[in-house]
């Protein structure tokens, strides 16, 4: 055993970097998805109890409330990327105006977001969804503004996790994840399940849950404000130089988020024009098969600092070993994953009051995805988090580009909608992407062009 262990630790080792100090980033990331997605599926099976058009307007909605909320997301992992970098440097003092800087950048983001969408929220629900059942489409627009109200304090929470994940902060990060979550669940069983709330127990939660995390975080960071030379006037104070640098680095990967989370609202759209019961049916399949993710996402998520530190080090060894480390280890976790999950199927679809006639095709469903999840998921989505934090953003985000479009949402519609293979059709297309995203992935990293990127 111990041997095993140790054998486990090499492969986690770099040249400049522990395999305690990889554990100690990447085990609070691995806890972080563990709470998120569980908490989604509790929260579908929740909402379950209130009907099918419940059930497709949070779906709906979430597809778009991702779109969005990855908008600023995308602006805490550029600004990891930055912090990581300069601490991997050992330029301490620069990491108060970045930190400030990351931190400012979420929340203007968030808040021009959520008074846009406020603004023309009915004409963009109608152009996007028009075409689902009117109580589905009300339920919707209740949730949307619900969420739109919670983007402030998100944003800021995001830019504060990104600025803990950067130094190598993950517990800390971990510990504003798990309140916010925490708080969102408790939330949700009172409002939903003992008060029978539906769509507003779920806004209320939300909202409780977003603004109390806020005042957690704050204190969280001031804690830790000495790491960073964080300073009062840092935060109070716009730095436009430092803000610019980060919303440059961040374009790539606000780009990729938005033009790939919109293909899947293209996506989306397709499935609301299949009926509400699809729609149902796409919500569960997809809080299942988030399931097997967990470990998966949490590595692509904790490559990007551990990376980071390593191109501020100028070590090639360790990009290469730890990306290829992290990559097969993916792969291997669904494979144990899955081995649990599948006989797990049944019991999954009880809890979720899944219709008896929509369980044939969401067991389909999972059937394919945990075949592609093994084969292609993890070249697709740890590949690309390396490249990014090398600096090769542009070009993953012109493989996502194409493959999202030309063939998730081109081929998907006409093999979908066109040709009549529905849900099916739609998710052995999107699981094809995923292969055709990971041989372009490992094409890129085998032939070493990244390295431009090293000083």
């Amino acid at each position: 055993m111990k041997k095993i262990m140790n054998k486990i630790r090499g492969y986690f080792t770099g040249e400049g970097v522990t395999s305690s100090e990889i554990f100690t980033i990447l085990l609070p990331v691995m806890i972080d998805q563990f709470f998120l997605v569980s908490f989604n599926f509790i929260n579908t099976a929740m909402i379950s109890s209130s009907g099918q058009e419940a059930i497709s307007a949070v779906n709906m909605i979430g597809s778009l409330n991702i779109f969005l909320v990855q908008i600023f997301s995308a602006i805490g992992l550029g600004g990891t990327v930055l912090i990581a970098q300069t601490f991997g440097k050992k330029e301490f003092k620069k990491l108060g105006k970045l930190s400030a800087g990351v931190i400012h950048s979420t929340f203007i983001v968030g808040s021009i977001i959520m008074l846009l969408f406020l603004i023309f929220h009915q004409f963009i629900l109608g152009l996007l969804f028009g075409t689902a059942d009117d109580l589905v489409m009300h339920n919707a627009r209740i949730y949307f503004i619900g969420i739109l109200c919670s983007y402030p304090a998100h944003s800021i929470i995001e830019g504060i996790n990104g600025s803990l994940r950067g130094i190598g902060k993950t517990k800390e990060s971990l510990k504003n994840s798990l309140i916010m979550n925490t708080l969102y669940l408790a939330s949700n069983f009172v409002f939903v399940i003992v008060l029978h709330q539906g769509i507003s127990g779920l806004i209320i939660s939300l909202l409780l849950s977003r603004y109390l995390t806020l005042g957690v975080a704050g204190m969280n960071l001031y804690r830790q404000s000495h790491q960073f030379n964080l300073t009062k006037q840092d935060i109070l104070s716009i730095q436009p130089k430092e803000d610019k640098v980060i919303i440059q680095t961040a374009i790539p990967f606000a780009a990729e988020y938005m033009f790939f989370n919109g293909g899947k609202i293209i996506m989306q759209i397709m499935i609301v024009s299949l009926g509400t019961s699809y729609i149902a049916a796409n919500a569960i399949s997809v809080s299942w098969i988030q399931m097997a993710e967990i470990i998966p996402s949490a590595l692509s998520t904790a490559l990007v600092p551990i990376i980071g530190q390593a191109v501020g080090r100028g070590s090639i060894h360790d990009i290469k070993k730890l990306t290829k480390t992290f990559v097969l280890t993916g792969m291997g976790s669904f494979v144990l994953i899955h081995l649990v999950m599948l006989p797990l199927f049944p019991f999954a679809m009880k809890l979720f009051n899944a219709p008896s006639e929509l369980i044939p095709l969401i067991f389909r469903i999972y059937i394919n995805t945990l075949i592609m999840h093994v084969l292609f998921w993890s070249p697709s989505f740890i590949l690309p988090s390396s490249l990014r934090a090398i600096g090769d953003g542009v070009f993953t985000t012109k493989v996502s580009l194409l493959t999202m479009w030309l063939f998730r949402v081109g081929v998907g519609y006409v093999v979908g909608i066109k040709l009549g293979y529905g849900l099916i059709g739609l998710f052995v297309i999107m699981t094809l992407e995923w292969g055709i995203r990971s041989i372009v992935f490992m094409w890129r990293f085998k032939t070493g062009r990244w390295q431009k990127n090293i000083n």
